[in-house]
């Protein structure tokens, strides 16, 4: 069932729909208000799970308007060419995980810990990732209204994980963002990211997140979990 809320665009509330589009172990988000905006694509071949879940939803892939991309990882951007070719919508993505899209490869992963070492080995070719290259539309180059779009939020950008992670933070308290939290083994609770490129910059970018006194993360894996768990990850990394 959709998540509801209610949230103020110009003079009327207008409820915001939160869809989640679960694939495997890969979270992708349909966001509707005044417009529609898909949250992330998966792996190549996930267009038919987004269809299926607009499609339950009672609409259309020329509903979206915005398809964002919250780095260039092949289980989050795999599918965007796909879906920009179905719907006619723009994709966006921070300018510094643009080239990922314009090639197809997300490059090399930097394991935080044990756990991401464990899995490159068993993944083998993770290192490796390609997907269909997109040319975006859209470059993210600092925090970006989504209004134009019909949606009460904004992009943030967010780096750690990749060094142009965005996430989105909505009106209603809810925050989508991507990879810059995992869940836990086996608690589920957030943790660090598997693979991440600057472990300090991920703090900072929670920390910035929770300045918008955000209710709910909506991770690209996992979840969704209370912004409080989030906050109690930070607070310990400050210890």
């Amino acid at each position: 069932m959709p998540d509801k809320h209610n949230s103020r665009t110009g003079t009327h509330m207008i409820p915001i729909q939160i869809i989640p589009v679960r694939l495997g172990m890969v979270n992708m988000y349909l966001v509707k208000q005044d417009g529609v905006v898909l949250i992330d694509t998966g792996i190549p071949g996930s267009e038919h799970a987004v269809l299926a879940a607009l499609k339950e939803a009672g609409m259309g892939p020329k509903d979206v308007r915005l398809i964002l991309v919250t780095h260039g990882h092949g289980d989050h951007a795999g599918s965007a060419a796909r879906l920009q070719e179905i719907t006619g919508a723009p994709v966006a993505v921070h300018k510094d995980d643009a080239g990922m899209l314009r090639t197809g490869t997300q490059g090399r992963l930097v394991p935080t810990g044990l756990t991401g070492w464990i899995a490159a080995f068993f993944l083998g070719s993770v290192n490796k990732t390609t997907y269909p290259p997109v040319s975006p539309a859209i470059i993210i180059t600092g925090t970006m209204d989504l209004a134009p779009f019909g949606i009460a939020g904004t992009i943030i950008p967010t780096p750690g994980h990749t060094a142009g992670s965005v996430s989105v933070v909505l009106a209603n308290g809810a925050v989508f963002s991507g990879d810059l939290l995992f869940p836990q083994i086996p608690s589920g609770e957030p943790g660090l990211p598997f693979w991440a490129d600057n472990i300090p910059e991920i703090y900072t970018s929670v920390r910035a997140l929770l300045d918008h006194n955000p209710q709910t993360f909506y991770p690209g894996h996992g979840g969704p979990f209370a912004a409080a768990l989030a906050r109690k990850l930070v607070e310990k990394s400050a210890l």
